[in-house]
Parts: C-alpha cells; structure tokens; sequence
C-alpha cells in the first residue's frame, strides 16, 4: 500500500449539476428528441450555467387512460414548453399543430433552431418527487437575463421543493463514533 498526495488535489471541483434555487446567466446548450429503452418518447432542454454546471429538463410524452386528463397534461406541458421558447422566438412564432407527441418535439427543435445559441436567461430549479433537479411543473420558471433582478417574477414558494427527500443511499454501517457519544455529559 502507497499513499502519495503529489498528484491528489486538495480541493475538489463542485458538483456538475445545478442545484436547487434561481441561477442567473445561464444558457439552453441543446434540444433534443428521444426514446428511452422501454419506448418512452421524451424531449429534453439541457441548460449549463457559467460555472459550468448542468440541469437537464425532461418532458415525458404524457399518458393517462381518462381522455379528459390526458388533454390536460397536455395543455400543461405545451405550456411549459412555450414558456421556455417565448424566451427565445416571438410567441406568435411558435406554432405548432401536430397529432403526436413526436411531431410535436421535433417541430419544436425545428423551430428553435440555433435561436437559444449565447441568449443568457435566469431559471427557477426545484426538486421534482423523483428528486430529480428540474424546472418546476408550473410557470414562470425562466426569463431573460434583460429583465433586472429587482424587476423578476421568479421565486421560491411555498410549494417548491428545495431538498431531497432522502440521500440516494442509505449507510449500511452505523457511525462507530454513536457508542462513543452517548456517555458524554454534553
């Protein structure tokens, strides 16, 4: 056994995703359709603030047996995606009329072409209940970088999930110190 701290640097680099809260100057870096292994459709908005950090928004192709709900979900994420590509395009430009979730996120890449290539936004991160980092469910959760702080409808709410549930992994062995401490006076 070797322990050699030449090459092991003292400080660590941060994390590479961006945590919950409202991040200014940040960038939308790619659009992207896709398929999951089990066949589920999704588009996905990938954002890299100037730290270097990443949130990846995904939005599922909605699914629910009741037409009446289904035709919800749907307005709801047409929604949130018109919020990100107001953003970046004149509203009355961003028109699409489509009969599938396919079609509908590959016009959308169409029409944001390189539209959000260098444009520097403000978004709103939250935990979603996978505690996932994302942009909340509801709008506003982004705007322009041209609009001043004080001038910003983005906040925390009461409703917005700001910490995980949970740590991904539980430790399977207890801290040796526990023992220890419970016979102390303080």
């Amino acid at each position: 056994m070797s322990y050699n701290t030449k090459d092991i640097p003292a400080d660590g680099f941060g994390v590479n995703f961006m945590d919950s809260g409202i991040h200014e100057n940040v960038e939308l870096t790619n659009i992207r359709y896709d398929t999951s292994p089990n066949n589920n459709k999704f588009i996905v908005f990938s954002f890299k603030n100037v730290r270097g950090q990443t949130l990846d928004h995904t939005e599922w192709e909605p699914s629910d047996v009741e037409e009446t709900r289904l035709n919800q979900k749907i307005t709801n994420q047409i929604k949130r995606i018109k919020h990100i590509a107001k953003r970046y395009m004149p509203e009355d430009t961003f028109d699409i009329s489509t009969d599938s979730f396919e079609n509908f996120a590959l016009k959308t890449i169409q029409l944001f072409g390189d539209k959000y290539k260098g444009v520097k936004v403000r978004i709103k991160v939250v935990y979603s209940n996978s505690n996932y980092t994302s942009l909340p469910n509801y709008v506003p959760f982004i705007e322009s970088m041209d609009i001043s702080k004080e001038e910003s409808k983005l906040e925390i709410i009461s409703i917005d999930k700001m910490l995980r549930d949970k740590a991904d992994r539980e430790s399977p062995v207890a801290n040796p110190l526990d023992d220890l401490n419970s016979g102390l006076p303080f």
